[in-house]
């Protein structure tokens, strides 16, 4: 509790701005060959009185990101007290939450009434933190106050934020009065661009950077034409390819990513470093280690495969099937996996009762608990694991997946965003199946992935059922290389596809 007591020792500032320059995670930037920028910080107000929170999972870059912004505010907040950075690993409990804050706020406006930011790390770690928040705001103590508060597990920061209804400030300013952000690893299309300054250029000259504009591509794509961006794009295929190849063993994780491309390689402790910080999260979360590690290992086993409940109970001591759904939702909760639900055709809404697909967040994530569970080097794992085209293909649809949902949350952004009410997979009465089915406010988009350098008319059948059933005119068939126009469908490289979401 020592490292706490202190609030100066976390916030060196205070007595020297220049300090910033020595903070681990700035320096740890600076030296980066791979710099990735979120854009998320440019979607927060730092000059009103609003409370935001940032989920993400562990290792995405949410500290970074804090520490940069406040290098950035050092240049215009003076005194340098108005800035304050507060981790909450080590706090007991939401009293000491709440009293850290307070005598921050008491002291600082001794000196200053101009306006303060204050930097809340990692706050999930604080069982019910939300009372301390809502305790200062209640007291006025929050006014002239922008609050960044971030933490790794989802569900926990969302229902926390759901106790401060009323009590997150003037959020009719934001774009859908939206306080909370979600800071992810980097998808495809952000690392492509970070890694290939020619690629980035034609991105933005296409206009794909705008989001209003990759829907209008999407939308034409679903209604059965290919935009003529893409046949700008496919000069860079074999350049995107080998990317979308990298992207496959580091995913989007900024440390992986930056190991990779200055070394070759990626240490056993990053992936160790993950694993550690992800299971102990779960553990204070009430999970027993021996029961994730189970039931990760069942996971791994049935990638991209459909599963059931008591499925994944087999081969692990878990008594019941609501165990495995209480831990499912724990790992989608912490970012580990994403979850899909058949669709429902009738209706158009999950069907809850039949097999599900669990797909991992990001690469990195998949290998690094994968070598958890089986052993052996994690970055030879890997490679050994994507030289079958089986297992790279499966590996691409949790991919594509993370992408889809990450598209239709940024073209609806809300509180209450559900994607498994927004993107379900379907199997026919013939028992022929589409890996995806995205539900817009337009249309049904049915979507598979066959990673291959050619594509077989069987290929097409379950795209050919859905459209039958006459929730969709054509389909997406996301290939290897294929660009072309189809009766059936569009098929599109999977590279060139993934620059959208």
């Amino acid at each position: 509790m020592a490292a706490i007591a202190d609030p100066s020792e976390h916030n060196p500032w205070w007595k020297d701005p220049s300090k910033i320059q020595s903070d681990p995670n700035i320096a740890s930037f600076e030296e980066s060959t791979f710099k990735w920028r979120p854009r998320i910080s440019h979607t927060i107000l730092w000059d009103e009185d609003i409370i935001y929170s940032m989920r993400g999972p562990r290792q995405v870059g949410k500290t970074t990101l804090m520490k940069l912004k406040i290098r950035e505010l050092l240049h215009v907040a003076s005194p340098s007290r108005r800035i304050f950075y507060l981790p909450c690993d080590m706090l007991q409990g939401q009293e000491q939450l709440y009293t850290l804050l307070r005598d921050y706020l008491q002291s600082v406006r001794r000196l200053s009434k101009d306006r303060l930011y204050i930097f809340v790390d990692e706050i999930s770690s604080v069982k019910n933190w939300q009372q301390a928040v809502k305790a200062l705001y209640d007291s006025g103590s929050l006014k002239n106050c922008t609050v960044l508060l971030a933490g790794s597990h989802s569900l926990d920061l969302l229902k926390g934020t759901e106790n401060l209804a009323g009590r997150r400030g003037k959020i009719e300013k934001l774009p859908h009065g939206n306080p909370d952000r979600i800071l992810l690893p980097m998808k495809f299309s952000e690392y492509a661009e970070t890694r290939n300054a020619e690629l980035k250029q034609v991105l933005r000259r296409l206009s794909l950077t705008s989001l209003q504009r990759r829907v209008e591509l999407l939308e034409s794509l679903s209604g059965g034409t290919i935009p003529k961006e893409f046949y700008e794009l496919e000069p860079f295929l074999s350049d995107v390819n080998g990317l979308l190849d990298d992207y496959l063993i580091t995913g989007g994780i900024p440390k992986a990513v930056n190991s990779y491309v200055t070394q070759g390689t990626i240490s056993e402790g990053v992936y160790l470093q993950y694993v550690e910080l992800i299971v102990s999260d779960l553990v204070r979360w009430g999970a027993r280690e021996s029961f994730v590690k189970q039931i990760v290992r069942r996971m791994v086993e049935c990638l991209s495969t459909q599963v059931s409940w008591n499925s994944l109970k087999d081969g692990t001591e878990v008594k019941t099937h609501d165990t495995i759904a209480e831990y499912v939702e724990l790992l989608r909760s912490s970012f580990v996996i994403n979850l899909l639900y058949h669709l429902r055709e009738d209706t158009g809404e999950p069907f809850y009762e039949k097999n599900k697909k669990v797909y991992f967040h990001d690469p990195f994530v998949f290998h690094s608990l994968r070598a958890w569970v089986q052993g052996g080097d994690p970055f030879d794992e890997a490679r050994t694991f994507l030289r079958t085209p089986e297992n790279k293909s499966a590996l691409l649809e949790a991919v594509t997946c993370d992408h889809l949902i990450r598209f239709m949350f940024n073209i609806s952004p809300s509180i209450k965003f559900d994607p498994t009410s927004q993107l379900y997979y379907w199997v026919s009465s013939k028992k022929r199946e589409v890996d995806f089915i995205m539900k817009t406010k337009n249309r049904m988009i049915p979507l598979e992935l066959k990673y291959q350098e050619k594509i077989r008319s069987s290929d097409l059948y379950g795209l050919i059922d859905f459209i039958k059933g006459g929730k969709a005119n054509k389909g997406l068939m996301l290939t290897r290389n294929s660009l072309s126009e189809g009766r059936t469908a569009i098929q599109l490289p999977v590279a060139l596809f993934l620059l959208l979401p």
